[in-house]
């Protein structure tokens, strides 16, 4: 069975004073909690078995969500008690509720991903180790503060950064990955204890595997972090209701 972890455990600074209250991934978008969209993104694509990391107010996440469900999904949860530090470290405490031999989804918990980028990740996942990532990103919500990805000719990542120069997609926060994935984790936070996934990415896609850039150009995606990234979101779906409501999509 494929298990997908979903990283919740970051303070979402930018959205405070809401964040001072409430995780970041509860915040809500058309009435419904960030979080919930990945949790039944996942679910209509077949992966049911979910490992929810969290943190910062991590026991709202939990009484909210409970054990999924009501949602269609089994959840399990692991906390980061380092939650204040780099992403990479809330991946590492996921390592114990996964399988030695299959590989995982990696999700952000304050991403909004749309069904169809799942759902091509989990058709490419002989392909693993991946990143699906938007060789032509143009919305706010996507370009702002992006962590941009150079590719090769053969769609493998040779380097990515927020301040790489030379950068021909962008990274949209969903993964495929396996057990290496720690190795390489265990090995970088000697070297760096406030380690990102973004370093663990370049390091495994330079010296252990290449890992392929799965391209869903064409479907949307959205990285919230404002209050001015909610507002958008929801105009933007807003108008994609109204075109299913008229028969147009």
């Amino acid at each position: 069975m494929t298990t997908a972890v979903l990283l919740a455990a970051g303070m979402g600074t930018r959205l405070r004073p809401y964040t001072k209250q409430f995780p970041k991934p509860l915040t809500k978008i058309l009435g419904k909690p960030i979080i919930e969209y990945s949790l039944n993104a996942l679910k209509n694509a077949g992966i049911e078995d979910i490992v929810v990391v969290t943190g910062y107010l991590g026991n709202k996440i939990q009484k909210h969500l409970k054990d999924g469900r009501h949602l269609g999904v089994k959840i399990r949860y692991c906390y980061n008690s380092r939650y204040m530090l780099g992403n990479a470290i809330s991946l590492k405490v996921a390592e114990k509720a996964l399988s030695d031999k299959n590989p995982f989804f990696l999700l952000m918990g304050d991403h909004l991903f749309s069904e169809a980028i799942i759902e091509k990740a989990v058709k490419n996942i002989d392909r693993e180790p991946l990143l699906c990532i938007d060789r032509n990103p143009h919305y706010p919500p996507q370009i702002k503060d992006a962590t941009k990805v150079l590719i090769d000719q053969k769609g493998c990542i040779i380097d990515i950064g927020k301040n790489i120069s030379r950068w021909n997609a962008i990274d949209t926060g969903l993964f495929v990955l396996d057990n290496a994935i720690f190795e390489v984790i265990y090995y970088l936070e000697k070297r760096k204890p406030d380690l990102t996934i973004t370093d663990c990415i370049k390091y495994l896609s330079l010296n252990v595997k290449p890992v392929w850039g799965c391209d869903i150009t064409e479907h949307f995606w959205f990285d919230i972090d404002t209050q001015q990234d909610i507002e958008f979101v929801e105009s933007f779906l807003r108008r994609i209701l109204k075109c299913q409501e008229n028969g147009m999509g």
